[in-house]
């Protein structure tokens, strides 16, 4: 199968861009600047994101593939 369009869409965005409607969370991870997110999607991919926390001024990451089909 291969990827969906909002998929290749989000590759390298800001990760403060919302996860599109078909990405479901699969695990998240909390460190002392933010959350580390990974998403699967119904298309196969998997992605991952890092939210920083605005309270500490950290910056968010972009949205990154960890797999994809």
């Amino acid at each position: 199968m291969a990827l969906c369009p909002p998929c290749q869409a989000l590759e390298g965005k800001p990760a403060d861009i919302d996860p599109h409607d078909d990405l479901r969370g699969q695990d998240h991870s909390l460190f002392g600047g933010g959350v580390r997110e990974i998403y699967r999607c119904r298309c196969g991919a998997k992605l991952e994101r890092f939210v920083a926390s605005k309270a500490f001024g950290n910056e968010s990451g972009a949205w990154k593939f960890l797999t994809r089909t």
